[in-house]
């Protein structure tokens, strides 16, 4: 083989060697392209998975929300008509403390009074976990303040008999049951202002996941709450 033939010889390999490396080097590219390919689609689908699952989780917020605005709002109207019917029962409860002859009429617009604003509360709050409690805490009083009545005319019989001693121990009892039915109306005024708290308790947002460290997190949305009922011994 002359010179010619050699170097002919050897530009040829040169070429195979050069086109298998060029093929090569194709295939890795072509290889690292694929798995870029793959890795973005991998990624796309994870995004839009944690995208539908955080507007479902959001759409469960806001019926949760909605539901607890609802029940917020039923509570606050029938919190209201609860609260007149005790305070009702607190002037009644007093007023045959020092119940005086003409009075008799007050004592029963009050006890119709309680027993009305009572009634339009009570449907509401005996379908509700906290409310039904409630409903239970009022009958309670009224049977106290029944009690109370009875033995308020047996203290006034006492006296008329001018039996000292009966009167002075009876008045002790009679002072224990007052303060019983006013402790009592005070209680379920105080139950019915930590009902609306605990209904009132605002709805957590769920955070938005992160797929990877190139996608932002949003912070988590503040739900909207209902304004609550603030009751006070004055309100009518």
């Amino acid at each position: 083989m002359n010179g010619a033939e050699a170097a002919l010889v050897g530009g040829f390999v040169g070429a195979v060697i050069m086109s298998a490396l060029a093929m090569i080097l194709d295939a890795r590219r072509a290889r690292r392209s694929a798995d870029e390919r793959r890795r973005e689609r991998a990624h796309d689908l994870e995004v839009l998975t944690l995208e539908h699952d955080q507007r479902l989780q959001q759409a469960a917020m806001q019926d949760r929300a909605r539901l607890r605005d609802a029940r917020l709002s039923r509570l606050n109207d029938d919190a209201k008509a609860l609260a007149r019917a005790l305070f009702d029962l607190e002037r009644l409860a007093l007023l045959m403390q020092w119940e005086r002859p003409g009075d008799s009429a007050e004592l029963e617009r009050l006890e119709i009074s309680a027993r009305a604003h009572f009634e339009s509360a009570r449907a509401g709050l005996a379908l509700d976990p906290d409310g039904a409690r409630l409903a239970t805490t009022f009958q309670s009083i009224t049977r106290e303040i029944a009690q109370y009545q009875s033995m308020i005319r047996s203290h006034r019989v006492l006296v008329e008999a001018r039996a000292v001693e009966q009167v002075v121990e009876h008045a002790d009892r009679l002072e224990a049951q007052r303060r019983r039915v006013h402790d009592g109306i005070m209680a379920a005024v105080g139950e019915t202002q930590s009902m609306l708290k605990s209904a009132a308790v605002p709805v957590d947002a769920p955070r938005r996941p992160e797929p990877d460290s190139q996608t932002a997190s949003d912070g988590p949305a503040t739900a909207h709450v209902a304004p609550m009922m603030e009751l006070s011994p004055g309100a009518q």
